[in-house]
């Protein structure tokens, strides 16, 4: 598929939550359950235990050993996005920048406003600038192959952020990732779906191609139903194609319902797109038997689930805590460390856990866990 210069105005992630989506095809397929040899009861029991084990209290796990970040005082680090205008995406910036000052580091922000190009240019600027390392977030590798060749060549490092999967290979060029684990993602949205279900689940998937994240999740949602479903169940997975990702999720919802009788569950790639879907199914005649699940943890779905409208669960990571583990991985780049994933972790909400907790607080959800000083002791000046 050929990639647009501005093939996303906004990637999820957690992904980067999506506004514009350019595509060239629009397909459809059906996951094969047929053959599944897992008992229902079964199943239904280890999902629960998966999701209860997901859903506990979130820990912090050191990247690596402590080492001195004092040699970097007053150096400047460049984070390149696709799109500063989104609230994700300024939150995990912020993040980054208050990291950056515990560190004695200078974040710069360049905003690439959703052009390929203009981010690879913004890469040559901030070489020019001196900065001593890169991060490019959200802005995959392979779409800027010369630009990371020219900071390769400069010794500069470029680090990725939320590019891939926490359990793909590093980017080419790249001296450093960090990411969620969207596999694990899907598969707990698909085990959600079967601890949560009286009888099989029929899920539908409105998913975003040719986004390598989106990619790991729908693969985690297919392993999900394999794992923990019998073969009464059924997935189908539809790709979203309009540009207008807003009219293209209500419209793939209404498609999603009328061709299937049988459907209980949707699970859009984010927590962005389902805000669009949820209305749609709220509209519909089904509005009481479907359910949908999602990722990112976006703080209106939340109160969706908050609330007892469709969406029944969210997965996501804390976006300050994303920021902190990029500006860490970035020092270990610098200092020389061999080029590694740090992974964030991720989280299960549902009207359990969510009952009484603030969810306008990250702090909050992720359950005070003081990540901050955490990483600053691994800083030793």
């Amino acid at each position: 598929m050929k990639h647009s210069t501005k093939i996303v105005k906004a990637i999820a992630a957690l992904g980067l939550a999506a506004s514009m989506v350019t595509l060239t095809a629009c397909q459809s397929a059906s996951t094969d359950l047929s053959g599944s040899k897992v008992d229902a009861t079964e199943g239904k029991a280890a999902a629960q235990k998966f999701v209860e084990d997901s859903a506990a209290p979130a820990t912090f796990v050191a990247p690596g050993e402590a080492f001195d970040v004092s040699q970097f005082s007053g150096k400047t680090v460049a984070a390149i996005t696709l799109d500063n205008s989104l609230p994700f995406v300024r939150a995990v910036l912020d993040g980054m920048t208050a990291a950056g000052e515990k560190a004695g580091v200078k974040v710069e922000i360049y905003d690439a406003k959703g052009s390929t190009d203009t981010a690879a240019k913004q890469i040559d600027q901030a070489l020019a600038a001196k900065s001593a390392a890169i991060v490019a977030f959200g802005i995959n590798f392979n779409l800027l192959p010369t630009a990371i060749d020219r900071a390769n060549q400069a010794g500069v490092p470029v680090v990725g952020a939320l590019n891939v999967d926490v359990h793909a290979d590093l980017e080419k060029g790249a001296a450093g990732e960090v990411s969620i684990d969207y596999q694990k993602s899907g598969e707990l949205l698909a085990a959600y779906a079967v601890a949560n279900t009286d009888g099989a689940v029929h899920g539908a998937v409105q998913n975003l191609p040719s986004i390598e994240t989106f990619s790991a999740m729908k693969a985690g949602i297919e392993d999900g139903f394999k794992k923990y479903c019998s073969a009464e169940c059924s997935l189908k997975i539809d790709d979203l194609m309009q540009s207008n990702f807003k009219t293209a999720a209500e419209t793939l919802t209404g498609a999603q319902i009328s061709s299937n009788p049988k459907l209980n569950w949707i699970f859009p790639a984010i927590d962005g797109i389902a805000q669009f879907t949820i209305p749609a199914v709220e509209q519909s005649s089904r509005a009481k038997d479907i359910r949908v699940g999602s990722i990112n943890a976006v703080e209106a779905n939340l109160g969706y689930i908050v609330d007892g409208r469709v969406q029944a669960v969210s997965v996501g990571n804390s976006n300050d805590w994303l920021g902190w583990a990029m500006m860490d991985r970035t020092l270990r780049a610098l200092a020389g460390e061999d080029p590694a994933m740090s992974e964030v972790p991720i989280k299960l909400f549902d009207a359990n856990n969510l009952k009484g907790v603030d969810i306008t607080s990250e702090a909050a959800l992720f359950d005070n866990v003081d990540y901050q000083s955490q990483y600053a002791a691994l800083w030793q000046k």
